[in-house]
């Protein structure tokens, strides 16, 4: 089982940039108080820039288009800035500019936000940025329950927004004073390893999610339990599936790569461990993966073998199927 590779990096959210587009200040906080921070986790934002000639008629030089990846957002703004100051888009001069989008979230209220700059508007042209966003989506229910005045506490993981089962994916909590990470709280009552109950209070609360030999921590930061209420935190990953549906009964082990790696490998098809981003053992069933595409690499009879499959694309929601 391999660690996520510098791309997935070990910092607050993983950010991904095209075309010399820097992203900064990723926010997402619920209305509630809670500020949600991801460590080595999936989450990514990509962002293109290309131009057009600006037609006679048009007086607005920027475009932007969003896209987001599974159940997140229901809706979004965005707002162009000089040096901080928001600026109409209808006549922007030319000049380079920062835009700052806002994302209101669909299931618990609260927003995402974050900055994108270098956005280039030319002389009669038309600037369009195309941005993706793909973060994991919280939800918290609250029911109110007889607890002998603790807080009841469940985590739940589920690789996308209509999967039914867990899919062997669990979200492990720990609770540390408000600010301080540096030694967890124990639950006054423990359940099993996703329940229990806890004195009410404000607390960080660490959720740690193993797939396929990664951690994946999200912290909800400030977030205040009350006495005899249930508080059920659940995970959507947006994710999607992959599993090996070949015949070959040698085939032990799905590695996944970049997309184009396979092609730059010359000779014998072989492991490279500085660019592989995960790798799966229980090639059966449905692995959780992010979006995206990869070449996956085919381990046959423990490695004595191996094979690769090209451009296999991985969506929100699906299953992909290797062969």
């Amino acid at each position: 089982m391999k660690k996520l590779l510098s791309f997935l990096a070990l910092q607050t959210i993983v950010i991904l940039s095209l075309q010399a587009q820097p992203v900064s200040n990723y926010s997402y906080k619920l209305d509630n108080g809670i500020t949600v921070k991801t460590e080595h986790c999936w989450s990514q934002v990509w962002v293109q820039q290309s131009y057009a000639a600006l037609t006679v008629n048009d007086k607005t030089p920027l475009a932007v288009n969003i896209r987001t990846l599974g159940d997140l957002i229901s809706g979004s703004t965005f707002k162009l800035l000089n040096a901080g100051k928001e600026i109409k888009v209808q006549g922007a001069a030319t000049g380079t500019y920062d835009l700052k989008l806002i994302f209101k979230l669909s299931g618990k209220p609260g927003t995402v936000s974050f900055v994108i700059g270098n956005i280039i508007i030319k002389p009669k042209t038309k600037t369009s940025v195309s941005v993706t966003l793909y973060d994991y989506q919280i939800l918290i229910g609250e029911t109110p329950a007889t607890f002998k005045g603790l807080a009841s506490f469940e985590t739940q993981v589920s690789r996308f927004k209509s999967s039914t089962i867990q899919d062997l994916y669990f979200g492990i909590p720990s609770f540390y004073a408000k600010g301080k990470h540096d030694k967890p709280i124990p639950p006054d009552q423990s359940t099993n390893k996703t329940s229990g109950s806890i004195k009410p209070g404000t607390y960080d609360l660490l959720i740690s999610i193993g797939i396929s030999g990664q951690t994946h921590n999200i912290w909800l930061e400030n977030f205040t339990m009350k006495p005899d209420i249930k508080y059920k935190i659940s995970t959507n990953l947006n994710a999607g599936g992959i599993s090996y549906t070949g015949v070959n009964k040698d085939v032990n082990v799905m590695k996944l790569y970049p997309a184009g790696t396979a092609d730059k490998q010359s000779g014998t098809p072989a492991p490279n461990k500085n660019i592989e981003i995960i790798s799966y053992e229980n090639i059966k069933v449905a692995n959780c993966c992010s979006p995206g595409t990869y070449d996956v690499l085919l381990s046959l009879k423990n490695g004595s073998k191996y094979e690769w499959r090209k451009n296999i694309i991985i969506q929100t929601g699906t299953k992909t199927n290797i062969k």
